[in-house]
This record gives structure tokens, sequence and C-alpha cells, in this order.
């Protein structure tokens, strides 16, 4: 009920200390952090920013809601590119992939991206949220919004790409590709790509 703390153990003296906590009231059911509105939340040790008070308070850096409760987090690093040495196995070097399953069944995973990359498929988010046609007309950008039954002193942060939603791009005809790609001022190949790209670094099962 008391959010999470970051712990140092010092082998020398066997001690353990309290580094960092966050001050957020909140129940977590494990650690990325996951709680129990069904919110995935990531914090970041920052202790030269001024708002954590010389790392004394951790900052949340990015939050989605994931839509169920999730329960387990695993770790696994991206599968490395079969051109070795090549500028995109260099992308995806030492980076991992966290796996997680939800209460109702699920399994998901967070990808750390490119800043580039990022960018691009966050404005391709955008403009699928408000050109395609939804379930029941429902908007998947206030569905991925943080839930929260307090009320919290920040703001949502986002900073987390819905693969869902993205994913829908490579349904649509040659011809709607191609006006989206162009509408956020790149080509369709290039989105292309950057999705494949995804799907081939986690392809693990």
């Amino acid at each position: 009920m008391k959010s999470i703390c970051l712990l140092r153990y010092q082998e020398e003296s066997k001690t353990l200390s309290l580094v960092s906590r966050s001050h957020s009231a909140r129940a977590i059911s494990s650690c990325l952090v996951s709680d129990r509105d069904k919110n995935l939340f990531v914090y970041m040790y920052l202790p030269e920013a001024k708002e954590s008070f010389g790392g004394m308070r951790l900052l949340r850096r990015a939050d989605i809601n994931a839509g169920a409760q999730i329960n387990a987090l695993w770790r696994m690093p991206c599968r490395g590119t079969q051109e070795s040495g090549s500028k995109k196995a260099l992308t995806w070097d030492n980076k991992h992939i966290t796996w997680f399953a939800t209460l109702d069944g699920g399994v998901g995973l967070l990808l750390p991206m490119p800043e580039k990359t990022y960018r691009r498929l966050l404005m391709l988010q955008n403009a699928l949220t408000t050109l395609l046609p939804h379930h029941a007309g429902l908007n998947p950008k206030a569905f991925r919004m943080m839930h929260c039954d307090r009320r919290s002193l920040q703001n949502a942060v986002r900073n987390i790409l819905d693969g869902e939603l993205l994913n829908k791009y490579l349904y649509l005809s040659t011809m709607e590709r191609s006006e989206l790609a162009k509408k956020i001022g790149t080509t369709q190949d290039i989105i292309l790509d950057d999705l494949l790209e995804i799907d081939r670094v986690t392809a693990h099962f």
C-alpha cells in the first residue's frame, strides 16, 4: 500500500539502506510497477533532477493502463539481427524486453525504443486514433490513460506507445497506409520496417 522503495545492499558492511522511494500511496502487485487499478508505471532514480529532492524521490517517467491487473513480470534479451555487426544489430544490443502476464490470462510486453522510432510511431498512433473507426466509438487514447481512484497531484506522463493500436496500420489498404504515412511526413516502407523490426526482436515464441 506504500508504493515502491529503491534499496541498496553494500556487501562490505553487509547493510541494506534506503536510497529512494515513490511518495504516492499505491497498492503494488509487482515491480516494474503495476497496481490494482490496472496501471503500469516506469520510475527512474534521477538524483540530479530538482523534483527528486536530491534522489530521495523516485520520478515517474512513463505510464499506461494495461486494461487488466498485471501480477507477473519477467525479462528477456531482444533477439539479435542475422547481419551481426549491422547498424540494426547495434540498436538492440544489450536491450531487454519486459514481458508481463495479467490475471485474466493475457500476455504483453514493454520494449525500449530508439528516440527517432518512438517519435515517428507516436505521430502514427495519434493519426490512427483520429482516423480509424473504433469499437463502439470508444477512444483508445482515453482507454490507455492512467486510471486512479483517488485524485493525484501529478498528470499522466504517458511515453508508452499502444502496440495494439499501431498494429492496425498493417491491416489498412496500401492506399490508406500511403496517405497516413504522408500525413505524418514519412513513407509506408519506413513505418512497416519499424513495425516489422519490433516484431522480429520480440519473436521469442
